[in-house]
């Protein structure tokens, strides 16, 4: 299979890189035209990235309020379009729903916001009932979409079909980042204020369980079984591998200073995260619990997706590369 590509936002750089995973390369970079892009989702077919342009501030900080998706061509390393929200509205993450159209949150406005990704139009502006709405996760069969709250310490749940608030799960004082089990039944997200990720039923809209964490937890990924919870330890440099039937930790992978989010290879063996201190992306062995390649990357990367590797086109090659 097409080994595919990693698409990852360097914050201090003001700019996605491209990375080919088959040769662990940089091979584009482009620019983005406002401070700061944080995330990236690439379209199905690897031709296209959307990029928020978020803030000079971090969550929950005074600072100025971005107003537009950047889209940007894979196959030509350029921008292309921008998507325009006329509203206040500091989009961070993006995402896509399986029919295609774009999420992108909108934590300005305590919403999540439905894009045509072909009109660029904007559809619904879900309220998720509480204030920073940093990241957001999506059911693998579109229907419910459940929010981060950070400084509101919360999950919302939102029904994507009707746009409604199905409800808030009240979790900790703050927490940060988010993902769900294929099935779209639990959400789990990293409490920021002890070493646990809390469990959320989306039916039931409540916290259901504590995991434990030998440090606090940082992004998440449930593996496409829903058998294992990944967890980047941004503090301790440690990527864990959770089993989620016994709560009980599989691995500790030691990682480079300061990982972020999680994104996980569709064959499902290995997961990356970007590593902000060390300014690289690591890629783990998710069986055998180790490290694979340390990719290198610009500043402060953040942000980070896979996306397929598109037919053709040409790019600019960095020189920086990978170490193992």
């Amino acid at each position: 299979m097409d080994d595919g590509r990693l698409l990852v936002v360097c914050k201090d750089d003001c700019a996605l890189e491209v990375i080919d995973l088959e040769t662990a390369t940089v091979v584009g970079t482009v620019a983005a035209s406002g401070v700061a892009p944080h995330e990236v989702v690439a379209t199905g077919d690897g031709a296209l990235a959307y990029l928020p342009v978020y803030s000079d501030a971090p969550v929950g900080s005074p600072g100025t309020d971005g107003r537009r998706v950047e889209v940007i061509d894979l196959r030509t390393f350029e921008r292309i379009g921008e998507i325009a929200l006329d509203f206040a509205s500091r989009p961070h993450q993006a995402g896509l729903l399986p029919d295609g159209r774009l999420v992108v949150s909108t934590e300005s406005d305590d919403s999540v916001t439905v894009i045509d990704g072909r009109t660029r139009g904007v559809l619904a502006r879900l309220p998720t009932g509480r204030p920073e709405s940093h990241t957001f996760a999506v059911s693998a069969d579109g229907r419910l979409l459940a929010t981060a709250n950070v400084g509101a310490g919360s999950v919302s749940i939102i029904d994507v079909a009707s746009g409604t608030l199905r409800g808030v799960a009240d979790v900790s004082a703050k927490v940060n980042r988010i993902c769900l089990e294929p099935e779209g039944r639990f959400a789990f997200t990293a409490d920021q204020t002890a070493p646990r990720i809390a469990v959320v039923d989306t039916d039931l809209v409540e916290r259901v369980a504590w995991i434990d964490l030998p440090a606090i937890g940082f992004g998440t990924a449930v593996t496409a079984d829903g058998s294992r919870l990944v967890v980047a330890l941004r503090k301790a440099s440690e990527i864990a591998v959770v089993d989620l039937a016994s709560g009980g930790i599989v691995h500790r992978i030691p990682a480079p200073d300061h990982p972020q989010a999680i994104v996980l290879h569709p064959d499902g063996t290995r997961a990356y995260s970007a590593c902000d201190a060390a300014r690289c992306v690591v890629e783990v062995d998710l069986s055998a619990g180790r490290s694979l390649r340390r990719i290198e990357t610009g500043r402060n990367p953040d942000g980070i997706a896979w996306g397929r590797s598109p037919s053709s086109g040409r790019g600019i090659h960095s020189g920086r590369g990978v170490t193992r």
